[in-house]
């Protein structure tokens, strides 16, 4: 999937508050910042409910925006953060110390798109949300931790576990 690149013609017109421009905007990233948001907060009418809130950031703040070519991303964090705060009653971190872990690095099993889906949504919240944070939206370990108010070392061990509990749980859906 490619990432949408507005030009500065249409940044200018959201600008000017240009209902068109914003709407067309609106369709060329509505997809991504969606799956952004339900991939957070495993719930389709919560996702809608912080998208809406996400576009309406957008279009107060964009003027705010120094670096037109950076609107994507900039757009993508604040969904990240809207859909974090919206989940924070829900993320809980469990502790490690008395876990078992499996640090067995080799996973030789096929497996497609919607059975990883089905595994990452069955994980603890604070896992799912580094191991998106950091694996699938691409965050450091210290910007993951920035937006979930942990320690960079958490945000690691969270992200081991996360791994170790997938390919356990995919081992055993692939069983099934």
């Amino acid at each position: 999937m490619s990432i949408p690149k507005p030009d500065a013609a249409l940044i200018k017109r959201i600008n000017q508050n240009d209902r068109n421009a914003q709407f067309q905007l609106f369709e060329m990233t509505k997809g991504m910042l969606y799956s952004t948001c339900y991939r957070i907060l495993s719930d389709e009418e919560e996702a809608h409910d912080v998208l809406q809130e996400v576009y309406v950031d957008v279009f107060q703040n964009i003027r705010k925006l120094k670096n037109p070519e950076a609107l994507i991303s900039w757009m993508k964090t604040i969904a990240v953060r809207k859909a974090i705060n919206c989940s924070k009653k829900k993320i809980y971190f469990e502790p490690l110390d008395n876990l078992e872990v499996d640090t067995s690095e080799a996973f030789d099993s096929w497996f497609d798109a919607e059975l990883l889906d089905q595994a990452i949504l069955s994980l603890p919240t604070g896992a799912k949300a580094v191991f998106l944070l950091t694996t699938v939206e691409g965050y450091s370990h210290k910007e993951a931790a920035k937006l979930l108010n942990i320690s960079v070392s958490t945000s690691k061990s969270q992200l081991h576990y996360a791994k170790s509990l997938l390919k356990s749980r995919i081992t055993k859906l692939l069983k099934a």
